[in-house]
């Protein structure tokens, strides 16, 4: 009797310790369990696609202009860019001294979709049309304020940077704003300053100063005295602990010390309007101020940023929208007689009827939209007398120069150079570049290639 119960008692403890085995078994793995999250010893970041130094992640214009292709393209001798013996380069292609290379990378003067990567060094087409007669306008016009105007790809960039390079031989001081949509596409930082009564853009004020700064001859900003005495805040790393102001003295610094002052980002704007206004005081030294991609701000009358509001601010309202446009219209005036105003459209920006009604090419409408025409850029444009430079599509003889660079650089398809008559070449690449166009020219050999 003791024997059977006892067995009795062992069987009770055996079902009651086996519960874990009686459970349902687990899904297989491949199945999800309803919001349950799949297990994974390493971090979920791990799944994402990796991006090493070999792989293409850019887009095409983004890889070809960072990939250092230009370090395989063929050396060649070419005569460096000087418009005092112009008369020795014209209609030939040329390259850069080494001073101007350094100011114009600075300025941000040689852009992405002009096949740079094609040579070692970005080069140009020196043209009697456009190089030679818009530098001898320049000299010559008693207002100095040009709007250079063309068909996209026609060259209006090239015509720029070269105007940059005559600045540099000139010692002349170059104000470069090479995207206007950099500060209107809301992608800074911006606050109000109530000093100012204008939206400053901090972190876009910071890299235009560095530029200001590393695109010029030293020399030529130390010669430059202050008008008046400045104090700003300190940030700089090296001694903002034990100086917590830096005080600039007049006629003891220099406009080199004001744009190297590091100070903080609410007082840039200040910084900003006293580099600009002790540029224009002073006659020792002409100033160029130039804006690419002017044709974005033309037809841009409200940024992307908005206001307390919620409304879109006013390109005026934008400190930098309305430094550009005191320049333009002069109520801003640079006291050296042979400082240059010199504004540069884009064919990939949309139009509208802005400044062709500036310009005198067609009558106000009063009735569209600001969209489509803002009346107060209109105003300015013509209070500053802006005059425009239209840039002229290539010749024969000018296609002609430049497929005989191209075919020493080993651009040309070796069909195109051996098999084919050169003359009917010409004729064939004249036409395919919709009769003379720089970008559809270098297109039409680039895109040959298999």
């Amino acid at each position: 009797m003791l024997r059977s119960s006892s067995s009795k008692f062992t069987g009770q403890r055996l079902f009651t310790t086996a519960r874990l085995l009686q459970a349902a078994k687990p899904a297989p793995k491949g199945k999800t369990q309803g919001f349950s999250k799949k297990t994974s010893s390493t971090s979920s970041y791990s799944s994402a696609k990796r991006i090493t130094p070999g792989s293409l992640y850019k887009n095409w214009t983004n890889t070809t202009h960072t990939a250092q292709l230009q370090q395989t393209a063929v050396p060649l001798p070419l005569p460096i860019f000087n418009f005092e013996h112009i008369s020795k380069t014209l209609n030939k292609v040329v390259s850069f001294s080494n001073k101007q290379y350094k100011s114009l990378h600075h300025l941000g003067s040689f852009k992405k979709s002009q096949f740079n990567e094609l040579f070692q060094k970005p080069v140009s087409l020196v043209r009697e049309d456009a190089t030679n007669s818009f530098l001898k306008k320049l000299i010559s016009h008693p207002i100095k304020k040009f709007i250079i105007t063309g068909e996209s790809g026609v060259g209006k960039s090239v015509l720029l940077s070269q105007v940059h390079a005559f600045a540099v031989d000139s010692k002349q001081i170059i104000i470069n704003i090479s995207y206007p949509d950099l500060f209107l596409n809301g992608r800074n930082d911006f606050s109000y300053d109530e000093d100012l009564k204008l939206y400053i853009q901090p972190m876009f004020l910071k890299t235009l100063i560095r530029k200001i700064l590393k695109a010029n001859d030293p020399l030529l900003l130390k010669s430059i005295e202050l008008s008046q005495d400045y104090k700003f805040s300190n940030v700089n790393p090296k001694n903002a602990s034990i100086k917590p102001y830096v005080t600039l003295n007049k006629e003891k610094n220099t406009v080199f010390d004001l744009l190297s002052v590091m100070t903080h980002s609410h007082n840039r704007g200040k910084l900003m309007e006293a580099i600009i206004n002790e540029l224009a005081i002073q006659s020792k030294v002409p100033i160029m101020f130039t804006v690419d991609n002017f044709s974005k701000f033309l037809t841009t009358s409200f940024s992307a940023y908005r206001n307390m509001q919620n409304k879109q601010v006013y390109s005026l309202d934008l400190q930098m929208g309305k430094l550009i446009m005191d320049i333009i219209s002069g109520e801003t005036k640079f006291a050296n007689r042979e400082s240059s105003t010199i504004l540069a459209i884009s064919g990939v920006d949309r139009t509208n009827k802005t400044l062709p009604v500036a310009l005198g090419k067609i009558p106000a409408d009063p009735y569209v939209t600001r969209h489509h025409y803002e009346p107060k850029f209109v105003e300015l444009l013509q209070k500053g007398k802006v005059t425009e430079f239209e840039v002229p599509k290539l010749n024969k003889q000018e296609v002609n120069e430049l497929m005989e660079y191209y075919k020493t650089s080993n651009i040309l398809l070796s069909k195109d150079a051996t098999e084919k008559n050169w003359d009917h070449l010409i004729d064939e690449k004249y036409f395919l570049s919709g009769n003379g166009n720089p970008r559809e020219l270098l297109k039409s050999l680039v895109l040959s290639h298999r």
